[in-house]
This record gives C-alpha cells, structure tokens and sequence, in this order.
C-alpha cells in the first residue's frame, strides 16, 4: 500500500477542515435546536447559518465558533488518513492487477463505504466531543485527555462511542457516494475532452458534495441529536435509541423535512469542504510526482 495515500489524505483532510470548521458549528447547532425528547434544546433559538453565525459570535464572541476545532482537527487526521488510504491504496491495487480496466462504480462505491466505516469507527470519540463542544455556550474547550476521561468516568464506554453507528453509517454513505463522484465526474470529464487541471477538480469536487449533502443529510441528523444527548437524570425525558427510533421521532413531532435541518449549512460546509480537500489532495499529488519527478501519480 503507497504510504502517499494515508499521509495526504490526512493532510488533505485537516486543511479543509479548519478552514470550514465554523459552518460546521453552524450546523451542529441548527441540527440539535427544536427537540422535543429535550427539553433544554426545545426551543428555535437560530434560523439559518447566517443568523447562527452572527448570533453566536456576537452572544459567546468570535473565539466560540471554533470551540471543538482541536478535537475535529484530530478527527480529521486520523479519519482522512484511514478512509483515504485504505480507499485509493485497495483502489491502485486493483487496477494494477487488471491492467487497462478502471474499477467499476458499484465497486468504488463499495469501497468509499467500507472505508468510510472503518475510519469513523475508529475516531468516533473525538466527534463525540466536536459535537458536544459545538453545542455548549462557551468558548473554552477542556484538554483532550481530560475530555475523555471525564465521558468516561460519567458515561462509561457507551458514552465515549456514542453515536457510533449513525456516524458509520453516515461515513458509508458519504463516503460511497463522495469519493468515487468525484473520481468518476474527473475520469469521464477528461475522457470528454477536457483537461486535468484545476477547473476539472473543482466541478468534480462540488458536485460530490452536492450528492453527498443530499444523501447523507437525515443521517447526520440522527448521528448529531445521539451525540449530543447525555444520561439524564429526568425520567421524563426520553433518550433516543437508536438511529430509526431518532428518524422516526424527528419526522413525528417535527416533520419530515426536520430530516434535512442543517442542509444549506451543511452544503455550504460540506461543497467547500470537498472543493478544498480533493484540491489539496491533488496538490499534494502533484508535490509528490515532483519530487520523486514521476509523470503519473501513485494514487
């Protein structure tokens, strides 16, 4: 397996990550606002990125919209470096062996996905606390080692991995679908004439943010109301138990299209997010062949 891939993939990953980090606050706070199983986020405090934006950094200062930076940036590194590397690592493999053959798109998207399981598996506990962190009015984050120990202590291992399945299967999805969009959306735009440049990567990119968005979007609704929420002392207030049980309840009391809170943030993040990241990638791809002064790239 080319280490290039791991290594640039996580790099790739963090630089699209702190320069979008705060839509990504914007919408962890539009997703978990409006719930009736809790009666502290009952209420529709924001009503848009724009307005989340201004309203928080002018309530909790600007510093707040990156509260939860460190433990993203840390996810990022290690998620991006495990989905990427496993994907274009298997990916190279496999058309090595079947010289002249692209890999089909079922089995890219097969691979996006399982990729994208094992990486958010692993780094499931550092977005238990990004989101945590996002939701609370302030701006201090706790040390990372202290963070963990302190879910632990209060919540066990449950706590510290809570979420992890809607986060998995959130990851295949976006994973299935992202990766391998942009890949084919750039293989079938140079094979039509046009040029592997950056104009290619760009509309490749936003548009595999556009299908990931809408895809994984009700998801991640889910993912983000499990992680947030906490062990309770109220019996009154009802926990949510799984993935569907948390669909089910979004589109009962709030409405189908509850399912989808967060989207233009979450576009808004996610389009700009990919553009910057595959570009990245492909910069670093071409700082590779420099280097090791190679015509075509080993991932």
């Amino acid at each position: 397996m080319p280490w290039q891939a791991f290594v640039y993939g996580g790099l790739a990953a963090m630089t699209a990550e702190a320069l979008t980090f705060p839509i990504d606050m914007s919408k962890t706070r539009l997703q978990i606002q409006g719930q009736v199983a809790d009666a502290r986020l009952s209420a529709l405090k924001y009503r848009g990125m724009i307005h989340t934006l201004v309203t928080v950094g002018r309530q909790e200062g600007v510093m707040s919209l990156f509260t939860g930076a460190k433990f993203a940036l840390l996810r990022q590194g290690t998620y991006g470096t495990i989905r990427l590397g496993i994907y274009y690592s298997i990916k190279d493999k496999w058309e090595q062996k079947n010289v002249g053959v692209k890999m089909p798109l079922p089995h890219l998207v097969l691979l996006g996905g399982v990729a994208g399981v094992i990486g958010s598996y692993v780094t499931t506990p550092t977005d238990v606390m990004r989101v945590r962190m996002q939701a609370c009015h302030h701006t201090k984050s706790p040390p990372l080692i202290r963070s963990f120990i302190d879910i632990f202590k209060t919540e066990g291992m449950r706590g510290v991995y809570r979420g992890a399945i809607p986060n998995a299967q959130r990851a295949a999805v976006v994973n299935g679908v992202q990766i391998p969009t942009y890949d084919v959306t750039k293989r079938n735009l140079i094979a039509a004439g046009f040029q592997d440049n950056k104009k290619t990567h760009f509309g490749s990119s936003l548009f595999a943010g556009f299908l990931g968005s809408c895809f994984s979007q009700p998801i991640d609704v889910a993912k983000t109301r499990m992680m947030n929420q906490k062990l309770l002392s109220d019996p009154n207030v009802k926990i949510y138990k799984g993935v569907l049980d948390t669909l089910l309840n979004t589109a009962r009391h709030e409405g189908v299209p509850a399912l989808w809170k967060g989207f233009v943030p979450t576009f808004c993040r996610l389009g700009p997010w990919n553009v910057l990241f595959f570009m990245s990638l492909e910069q670093f791809r071409l700082l590779d062949n420099f280097i090791n002064n190679r015509t075509v790239s080993v991932f």
